[in-house]
């Protein structure tokens, strides 16, 4: 597929972008790592801590691109589902390859590592002997390495695929419980994600183990939601699809789903990651993770039952 359409330039100019910006930040990110101290009152360390106000603003910017780019690249899929036979959303363009899963897998961990450095550099930079600068410095060739792996499974993703082989829609993806693992979690997601909610409420005030619990709320949410949320969602039980709720004959509903469940989640998690490195839990981000990870157990519970009221019987 052509790099020219438009959907698919627009975001290799953003990875151009971004690139960029972290080499320059792994560049003094590694000279941080190697000669940071804090106790030196050398001209050598003096320039350093200016430069961690610099990329400290680099990285802002790559983090808060990197959001719109995930929603970028979801609507892109979802509209080049059109010149694919077979496909119906953007489920059918990411498996029209061997790395389109990989890529979605690995573009929502970027997003993660993301929040938990925001989370780790707003906490160091309250505080005059920036305490953590050592260990956000330490993250950024990790996510170096996971980001430039992003990009070039984005590139292989959309130069292998072949508008002219017909590829599988979402309600065949989805509904292929050929396998063990896949047959386990679409029959009991509802009980992964309720073991999964509760064990977040009763670790509320242990925030390590609370930021740990919301590792698995982010992953059982997204199994509720394609196998047994989705279905009352479209009105169709043979329907499971985690993409075509984004669209807009379902009032683009999907957006309010992924928003309250990553929100919660990461902020869950980062919030864990700062009390287990500073010894200082944020009370505030736990409170609105939980509100987040509330109003998403609220939506995921609102169609079904609406359903059932409406019908009186379930799908």
């Amino acid at each position: 597929m052509s790099f020219l359409i438009p959907d698919i330039f627009v975001q290799l100019v953003l990875y151009s972008v971004m690139i960029f910006f972290l080499c320059i930040s792994l560049f003094v990110g590694i000279r941080v790592i190697l000669h940071w101290d804090i106790s030196d009152t050398s001209e050598t360390q003096y320039v350093l801590e200016k430069h961690t106000y610099l990329v400290s603003v680099l990285m802002k910017y790559i983090f808060a691109v990197n959001i719109p780019a995930f929603i970028i690249f979801i609507y892109a899929n979802d509209k080049l589902s059109a010149y694919l036979t077979g496909a119906m959303c953007a489920a059918g363009v990411l498996n029209a390859t061997i790395y389109g899963k990989y890529l979605m897998g690995l573009k929502i961990i970027n997003l993660y590592l993301s929040a938990a450095w925001l989370t780790v550099n707003s906490f160091d930079l309250k505080n005059e002997a920036l305490p953590f600068t050592y260990t956000k410095f330490s993250i950024i060739p990790l996510f170096f390495a996971t980001f430039i792996a992003e990009a070039v499974l984005f590139v292989l993703h959309f130069a292998s695929i072949d508008p002219t082989v017909p590829v599988s829609c979402c309600n065949v993806i989805f509904a292929d419980n050929t396998s063990i693992f896949r047959t386990f979690i679409s029959d009991n997601a509802i009980y992964l994600f309720a073991g999964s909610f509760a064990l977040t409420v009763l670790n509320y005030s242990r925030p390590v183990i609370y930021g740990a619990a919301n590792i698995l709320l982010a992953v059982s949410g997204i199994a509720v939601l394609i196998y047994k949320v989705s279905p009352y969602v479209y009105e169709l039980p043979t329907h499971q699809c985690p993409f075509c709720i984004l669209q807009s004959g379902y009032g683009y509903v999907g957006y309010a789903f992924y928003i309250t469940l990553f929100t919660g989640t990461a902020l869950g998690i980062s919030a864990g990651f700062q009390k287990l490195i500073s010894g200082i839990a944020p009370k505030k981000m736990f409170f609105y993770s939980m509100l987040f990870n509330i109003a998403y157990l609220l939506l995921c519970a609102w169609f079904p039952l609406s359903y059932f009221f409406r019908n009186k019987t379930w799908l």
